[in-house]
């Protein structure tokens, strides 16, 4: 497998083990949600995006898109820690995580079609 398929696997299997944790543990979603962005943006910023970047070109045009979705979940991850937060924080968090794993599915598609 891939860096870039291992670094994704990983991440997925952490996102998994925060779900799994908060349940166990009874978070609020709040605390879920933060945990996952914080955490998303760790792992896409120090080893997904550095993965993808080292790709093909046509890989630039997924990270620049990646890049703009990280830079939007940190400003919602930002809002949660304000004691007063946009009520739609919790349901952003999820889409721009659900869009980050598609296109990180596109980039390790295009990795993988490039071998």
């Amino acid at each position: 497998m891939t860096t870039l398929g291992q670094e994704l696997d990983r991440w997925q299997a952490d996102l998994e083990n925060l779900a799994e944790t908060s349940m166990t543990d009874n978070w609020f979603l709040e605390e879920l949600r933060l945990a996952e962005a914080q955490h998303t943006l760790v792992a896409f910023r120090g080893r997904i995006l550095p993965a993808i970047a080292a790709e093909q070109p046509h890989d630039a045009i997924v990270a620049d898109e990646i890049e703009h979705l990280l830079d939007g979940l940190e400003d919602v991850r930002n809002d949660l820690f304000r004691t007063v937060h946009p009520s739609d924080s919790h349901r952003k968090i999820a889409e721009t995580i659900a869009a980050l794993r598609a296109l990180a599915n596109v980039a390790l598609r295009f990795e993988r079609t490039s071998v």
